[in-house]
């Protein structure tokens, strides 16, 4: 149903009114593109023209040096980032994998089993449990995720003994490698919450067929959960991919070795980098990096190749985005 109905558009009153609410939505996407356009331009300007005042809108000098910077470091041309560039995108395109191919098979066979299996008592009590931890704030649970990780299986500051001896219990330390990142992150309550949304929908009569033609429950997952479920699989996946592929945070606490940062922590010490020139005397190798045009020019042209996978991942999954969006889990 449109918000305002065909029937008296033609009205001065309507006119003015519909001209409004399309001046200001046009406004809001003005709004929302703004700082896109804005690192864009800062990208292709020169580094002399970056903190020029006032700031220019389109450069008056193009220039794709940054860009061009940004390949030869991928290749290892200097040593102020330590490695080259591909290096902290392979370790990105590792955790962001690791991430969605255990959490997503997880939350959606946990969905499955609240949604299908179990008793209505018991799926409320069970539901209530699992969407509880969204109540609990990130800053909250930093500590015993580090501690957890130090000391798996562990959440303490020191490994306590096995009882009546003084051997300690065997313990495994995941910090400085991967699934430091990767192990916390394979549940997510919001997930859960999207998928058993779209479960529920699913016709039991379909379900309680297939049992009686000797399926068994992965069988019914698979062979007509998965196929209807496409529309939510393909948000859960977008939503999955842009959180773990931006991750901050949590990478830059777990990981204290270069060789290991993804690029969102990377983006972050260039980013120091670039503002420590500008109190001590920059390094010979920062110094040739600054001369050579790189700036935050650099910051911004290697900020928008790292979008760039978030935006391939929407035009790969927009139909059934689109489809998704009418789920009635969003409702």
């Amino acid at each position: 149903m449109p918000l305002i109905p065909k029937v008296g558009r033609k009205k001065i009153s309507m006119r003015f009114l519909m001209g409004t609410i399309t001046a200001v939505l046009w406004l809001g996407v003005a709004l929302h593109l703004f700082p896109v356009w804005w690192m864009f331009t800062t990208s292709i300007k020169p580094s002399y023209e970056i903190l020029k005042f006032p700031p220019t809108l389109w450069p008056a000098h193009p220039s794709l040096a940054a860009y061009r910077l940004f390949f030869y470091l991928s290749a290892g041309g200097w040593d102020v980032l330590q490695y080259p560039i591909k290096i902290y995108m392979k370790n990105s395109g590792i955790i962001t994998a690791g991430i969605m191919l255990i959490q997503i098979p997880i939350t959606a066979l946990m969905a499955y089993a609240l949604s299908k299996l179990y008793s209505p008592r018991w799926t409320r009590l069970l539901f209530l449990i699992c969407i509880g931890t969204m109540l609990i704030p990130m800053q909250v649970s930093l500590i015993p995720r580090y501690l957890i990780m130090r000391h798996f299986p562990f959440p303490t500051r020191h490994i306590p003994n096995i009882p009546f001896t003084d051997i300690p219990f065997p313990h495994y330390n995941f910090l400085n490698s991967y699934w430091a990142v990767i192990l916390p992150s394979i549940y997510s309550p919001f997930n859960l919450l999207l998928f058993k949304g779209f479960f529920d929908t699913v016709p039991p009569e379909l379900i309680n067929a297939a049992r009686l033609d000797g399926a068994s429950e992965l069988g019914i997952f698979r062979r007509i959960i998965l196929p209807m479920s496409k529309p939510v699989f393909a948000v859960v996946s977008y939503f999955t991919f842009s959180s773990a592929w931006n991750m901050f945070m949590w990478p830059l606490i777990v990981i204290q070795k270069n060789k290991l940062y993804p690029l969102s922590v990377m983006l972050y010490k260039f980013q120091n980098i670039l503002q420590s020139q500008q109190v001590v005397p920059a390094e010979p190798e920062t110094r040739r990096l600054l001369e050579s045009g790189m700036s935050y020019n650099g910051l911004m042209a290697i900020s928008i190749i790292e979008s760039i996978p978030v935006f391939i991942m929407f035009v790969l999954l927009r139909e059934q985005l689109m489809t998704g969006i009418k789920l009635r889990g969003f409702k």
